[in-house]
């Protein structure tokens, strides 16, 4: 299985493990790699990972982490979106 496919498995453990929420944005990177390239959901102040396929018996959709950073490069929120 491909890294980035098996993302979509790894992200509960990851906002249990570690608080994203006042992470700087170079932290962010440390932590969870490049931002995936991708105009899904893509605003001037936030960052996209493509986590996957979505979890589930019927995976129609794809699962995406989108992280938001304030005025001072701090994740400020983050959601979990399908498309």
């Amino acid at each position: 299985m491909m890294m980035k496919e098996g993302r979509v498995y790894l992200v509960e453990d990851l906002m249990n493990e570690h608080e994203l929420i006042g992470m700087t944005n170079e932290e962010v990177f440390t932590l969870l790699g490049s931002p995936t390239e991708t105009e899904y959901f893509k605003e001037e102040d936030n960052v996209v990972y493509y986590l996957g396929a979505e979890r589930g018996i019927i995976r129609i959709d794809s699962e995406w982490l989108v992280i938001w950073f304030d005025g001072s490069d701090k994740a400020m929120k983050y959601e979990l979106r399908t498309d």
